[in-house]
């Protein structure tokens, strides 16, 4: 089940209970993908010489850590944009509601390039967590077909406590055994964009294929699930198996409920899954990693 990662090698020592400053960012996407590809470089230098100390190496896989998901979190706005007929603005988050204002039409090659991008995105993100050697050329490559815009558009991430907390990885390592215990999922899908982290790091340490599809209630103002009929393609080669609904922090428990009862039945079968459930939430999924009582 279990494939070494990032936090193997260098995070162990974490506190897991506060968020971390360096979690708060605001910057673009061309230089969060060139950072990441020195960071790797940085935590692949041989220990002789002149060789990052321990420390440095700490800190970098942290860096590391906190801006790779980046890399799908603005992968997976452009393709709500193009699909949506939103505009593809660099600095600006769009609410769905917005497309009835904005009624733009993009091209069917625009559509394709923003989903392939998307893919890409999960797979580039992984290879990153796995500190994966061919992490810089796969990130260069992945750089060098972006659209144009793409590099200038900005990603901004706050200290968020939640979900720096579900993606604990004694949590993480936890639930997926759970899960294991007597369920045998296919496939993860989690809700964008507070479980990108942790969900990220639960497939690699289940050996799952993942996918996202973003419903944000509390940020985004999302009703429902975002799911488009390029979604409900891709998903419907699962639709024979048994799949695996995870957002990171259950406290109430609408989103998962709601995420749990629209993609549910795409599927032979869904159960649910959290790293974190609250005392009084009123959803209880399947399977939960760590209560907490705050």
């Amino acid at each position: 089940m279990y494939r070494h990662t990032v936090i193997d090698a260098y995070l162990a020592g974490e506190d897991w209970d506060e968020a971390p400053e360096e979690m708060a960012v605001e910057a673009e996407f061309g230089d969060i993908l060139d950072e990441s590809v020195r960071l790797l470089r940085e935590l692949a230098a041989d220990d002789s010489g002149g060789a990052p100390s321990a420390g440095k190496k700490a800190k970098a896989a942290l860096r590391l850590f906190l801006r790779v998901p980046a890399l799908v979190n603005v992968a997976l706005n452009y393709k709500i944009c193009a699909e949506h007929g939103l505009p593809l603005h660099p600095t600006v988050y769009y609410e769905l509601a917005e497309a009835r204002r904005y009624d733009m039409r993009h091209s069917m090659a625009k559509l394709d390039q923003a989903n392939r991008l998307y893919l890409a995105s999960i797979e580039l993100a992984r290879s990153a967590f796995r500190l994966d050697p061919g992490y810089p050329e796969r990130a260069e490559a992945f750089k060098a077909s972006l659209p144009e815009e793409i590099p200038r558009f900005v990603y901004t991430g706050i200290e968020d406590k939640y979900s720096w907390r579900g993606a604990r990885p004694a949590t993480l390592e936890s639930l997926g055994r759970k899960v294991r215990g007597d369920y045998e999922p296919a496939l993860l899908v989690a809700a964008a964009h507070g479980a990108i982290m942790p969900a990220l790091l639960l497939a690699e340490f289940m050996s799952l294929p993942l996918y996202f599809i973003r419903f944000s209630m509390f940020k985004r103002k999302d009703e429902a699930p975002i799911l488009s009929v390029s979604d409900e393609v891709w998903l419907s080669s699962w639709k024979e198996k048994r799949v695996l609904l995870f957002d990171e922090d259950v406290a109430g428990g609408t989103t998962l409920e709601l995420f749990t009862r629209r993609l549910g039945p795409l599927f032979a079968e869904a159960r649910s899954a959290c790293s974190i459930r609250h005392a009084g939430a009123r959803f209880s999924p399947d399977y939960v990693g760590r209560y907490w009582c705050e």
